[in-house]
């Protein structure tokens, strides 16, 4: 009994695929409903195909995607590996699609065939396709400010200092707001992994950081440092902008450390940073790395959700929790 008698063809009639089986010479042997249908639906014809040349009738299109599909299939064959996989346009004059075409060999009665299934992944396709035309405008954005933008507030922010005045002073404060939501909106636009992680120092990093920022009332205290992999130029944008969260809100002490009754080796996965200021209510700790999420008038929102990035950049998890003395606790875990 031949092979295409014996295939379970309710079985693969019900696959929405299209099924088909072909011999080491690229001749049909049995294929499924959906691909008859996808035939008389793209003017094909009402027919099974079994008897015909796929390979044959692939190269004849001269379609690149079909060309390569045939390749494919044909190093299975020769052994060259035991699954293919192409992913190829298959367009419609009135319809962009996409398909990916997977084949895998198998034997029967001593003979060899390949089991081939094309699956429409369009709307798969045209999804990364937009996401790739939104990033490259994202790219553009932040190009804008890291540059055009950028340099001449600089020179604006220079030439403003120089100048003694309560109004110079203003505009001082202004551009330096303008800098920092430069920058933060930079790191949002163009960091989604750590690539260049190396070790780090806990207290060195955040002892860095915390001169980076305004704090002229509040003080930084290390708990306990520890040493792990980041970022350092990431890491910095997360501890400053805890640094400025807890100067908003009040706090008078900062303090960061690897703390709590775990064992050394889990000390080394995490660590905390927590102020004595007000601290965030229990209905409100899920939302504070929202975008836009803020208890101060003028404030961007762009702080803790900067924070969020960055840790989920290095493939950490961030949250929100209340403090030794009742203020923000914002816990790492790696």
């Amino acid at each position: 009994m031949s092979l295409s008698n014996r295939v379970d063809v309710a079985g693969f009639d019900a696959l929405p695929s299209q099924v088909a089986m072909l011999d080491p010479t690229g001749r049909i042997v049995f294929t499924n409903r959906a691909w008859r249908e996808f035939s008389v639906s793209n003017g094909g014809g009402d027919r099974d195909y079994v008897g015909e040349n796929y390979f044959d009738a692939c190269e004849r299109s001269g379609d690149d995607g079909a060309i390569r599909v045939v390749a494919a299939i044909r190093s299975l064959f020769d052994g060259d590996s035991e699954v293919a996989t192409v992913e190829y346009p298959c367009h419609a004059p009135d319809e962009e699609r996409w398909f990916t075409m997977r084949a895998k060999c198998f034997r029967h009665a001593g003979e060899e065939y390949v089991l081939v299934m094309h699956l429409d992944i369009t709307e798969r396709k045209q999804a990364e396709l937009g996401l790739r035309e939104q990033n490259e405008r994202l790219e553009t954005v932040a190009s804008v400010l890291g540059h055009d933008l950028r340099n001449p507030l600089t020179v604006a922010l220079g030439h403003a200092e120089m100048v003694d005045s309560d109004a110079a002073d203003a505009v001082v404060e202004s551009l330096e707001r303008m800098e920092t939501i430069v920058s933060d909106a930079l790191v949002l636009a163009r960091h989604d992994e750590a690539n260049e992680t190396r070790p780090v120092d806990l207290a060195t990093r955040a002892e860095r950081a915390w001169d980076h920022v305004e704090t002229p009332d509040t003080r930084l205290t290390v708990a306990d440092s520890a040493t792990f992999d980041a970022d350092p130029d990431l890491l910095g944008h997360v501890f400053e902008n805890l640094f400025r969260n807890a100067v908003e809100h009040g706090g008078e002490t900062v303090t960061v450390g690897a703390r709590g009754d775990e064992s050394p080796s889990a000390r080394r996965r995490r660590w905390d940073g927590e102020d004595d200021g007000p601290g965030i209510p229990d209905d409100e700790r899920d939302r504070v790395f929202d975008e836009g999420y803020s208890t101060e008038s003028g404030n961007t929102g762009l702080g803790l959700l900067i924070v969020e990035k960055v840790v989920r950049a290095h493939g950490w998890r961030v949250a929100a929790t209340e403090g030794t003395d009742g203020g923000a606790r914002f816990e790492v875990r790696f």
